[in-house]
């Protein structure tokens, strides 16, 4: 694989999403796209800086987890992710890239479903 080559297809993904650090919960945030890996999100800054605290540089050794909390087409997914990059677009909009770490329950098949359903559909 090339540097520029994604290892998983993005599907539009626009809705309202839920988050959750090891201090704060009912954070929300909006989903932009979302893959098998990870997913897109984009925030105002107080939640930019709930999420990264000031200072904090992005680590392999010491990741950022968020757990998140979404609907795939009526299913209930959750899952825990690791912050991957963040970068800042506007002076109150934010971008972060999630990848999964892991899923709660089945949330791997839902995850699954939810794309093959939108692939066969664009």
């Amino acid at each position: 694989m090339r540097v520029y080559e994604r290892q998983y297809v993005r599907v539009v993904y626009r809705r309202d999403i839920r988050l959750k650090t090891d201090e704060y919960s009912n954070l929300l945030a909006r989903c932009e796209n979302i893959s098998a890996g990870g997913l897109g999100l984009y925030c105002d800054q107080i939640t930019a800086q709930v999420i990264m605290p000031s200072g904090y540089q992005l680590s392999p050794e010491k990741p950022l987890l968020l757990s998140v909390e979404l609907d795939l087409a009526g299913a209930e997914f959750r899952a825990t992710c690791s912050v991957q990059n963040s970068y800042r677009l506007s002076q109150d909009k934010f971008n972060f890239n999630l990848k999964f770490i892991s899923f709660e329950g089945n949330g791997q098949e839902k995850l699954e479903t939810f794309l093959k359903q939108q692939s066969t559909s664009q």
